[in-house]
């Protein structure tokens, strides 16, 4: 188990595993890390459940029970054929497929010219998740001529997807997921190319003074309506979509995009931006959504200092507005909830870095039902620690 495409750092009482091979971050409790150190050790599924069974005297029926998930799960997770097994596959099938592929490059449809930093760059894809809609939360990056602007192509079929750039191929890969991955990865280098980039997550950010906040959060979590009401209430915005951690500093890089309003929070922020009813509405994964753009609506930092606090929004009806901190531990798992990762190349030294952030910076869960008091936790918050 222990192989040499698994890093492991010591964590709170347990451990952070990072799987290289399968770009998968697993976060385990002091049991699970015994588990996973006892198959490293070559111990088979019985003889762990034996172990536990006469350490914390339970029977070996419960120990069994208790044992075969987690060992299953990373079993699992170690045996995905992610890294260089899928990328030889997707090579073989593209060798075979190329004249196939190539006649897919008349179903490319322009998504539009965009700046990204210094960067401008045409978008030509076919694949359905990357499509127009995709590229439309940069609609304020969009540029009227595109001439001379580099051609970023991403393409794909049943045999898997590829992305070239410049003329040449940057990476094949085998699913859709590994894609929207890359393509984000070399956007922030776009956006961001004179800073390192450790890691990134589903996230906002906003700035105020010298304070900013990181807002990891899966879609629905409450993450965009709060932002925007932060937004509206004299914070900077960063980003409401992906927001990354730098090498130095641990500073906050943003992909930017627009302020995504969900259907549901127009009537809340309809008079807040009045723009919001006039703008077009698009259907994304099932959600009717409006993107409004900076410029006159909000102001905007390219980028800003490390956070001062990583804040979990949890919009939940009637509940009253509490911050409840958090144990780096806790913060870890609600991170790879918000789909957390390196960037690649994965090193030893990137995921300690990394880890010693999540560590060192302050925590909490956000749990609100009322915009005005939420923002009032923030900022009382932010008002109790030293100015920097």
């Amino acid at each position: 188990m222990k192989a040499k495409n698994v890093l492991m750092y010591p964590f709170d009482d347990g451990c952070v595993l990072y799987y290289t091979r399968t770009d998968r971050l697993i976060v385990l409790n002091a049991t699970g890390r015994l588990v996973w150190e006892m198959l490293g050790e070559g111990f088979a599924l019985h003889e762990v459940a034996l172990a536990f069974a006469q350490h914390f005297d339970i029977s070996y029926e419960r120990a069994l029970g208790d044992v075969a998930p987690v060992i299953a799960e990373l079993k699992q997770i170690s045996s995905q054929p992610y890294g260089d097994e899928v990328r030889n596959a997707a090579v073989a099938g593209f060798a075979v497929a190329t004249e196939r592929l190539s006649d897919q490059s008349s179903g490319l449809k322009d998504c539009g010219a965009f700046r990204f930093g210094e960067s401008r760059i045409r978008v030509l894809s076919s694949v359905e998740q990357l499509d127009e809609l995709f590229f439309a939360r940069f609609r304020h990056r969009l540029i009227s001529d595109g001439d001379g602007a580099e051609v970023l192509e991403i393409s794909g079929d049943d045999m898997g997807y590829r992305m070239i750039f410049k003329n040449g191929l940057i990476e094949e890969m085998a699913t859709v997921t590994q894609l929207m991955s890359r393509v984000t990865q070399l956007l922030l280098n776009m956006e961001h190319p004179d800073l390192a980039v450790l890691a990134y997550c589903h996230a906002a950010a906003v700035s105020r003074g010298n304070h900013s906040v990181l807002m990891p959060g899966s879609s629905g979590s409450g993450k965009s309506t709060l932002t925007a009401f932060l937004v509206a209430n004299g914070f900077l915005y960063l980003g409401d979509d992906i927001v990354a951690t730098g090498e130095v500093d641990n500073a906050l890089l943003p992909l930017p995009t627009c302020l995504s309003i969900k259907s549901g929070s127009w009537p809340i922020l309809g008079q807040i931006y009045p723009v919001l009813q006039h703008l077009p509405m698009l259907n994304r994964y099932g959600r009717v959504i409006r993107y409004i753009e900076p410029r006159q609506n909000y102001a905007t930092l390219r980028a800003a200092a490390a956070p001062s606090a990583i804040i979990f929004p949890a919009y939940k009806v009637g509940e009253p507005t509490q911050l409840s901190p958090l144990k780096p531990m806790q913060t870890m798992i609600l991170l790879l909830r918000a789909h957390v990762a390196l960037l690649p190349p994965a090193t030893e030294e990137k995921l300690a870095k990394f880890l010693r952030f999540v560590e060192n910076t302050p925590a909490y869960e956000l749990t609100y039902s009322e915009l005005p008091s939420a923002l009032k936790a923030i900022e009382d918050l932010l008002a109790a620690q030293p100015q920097e």
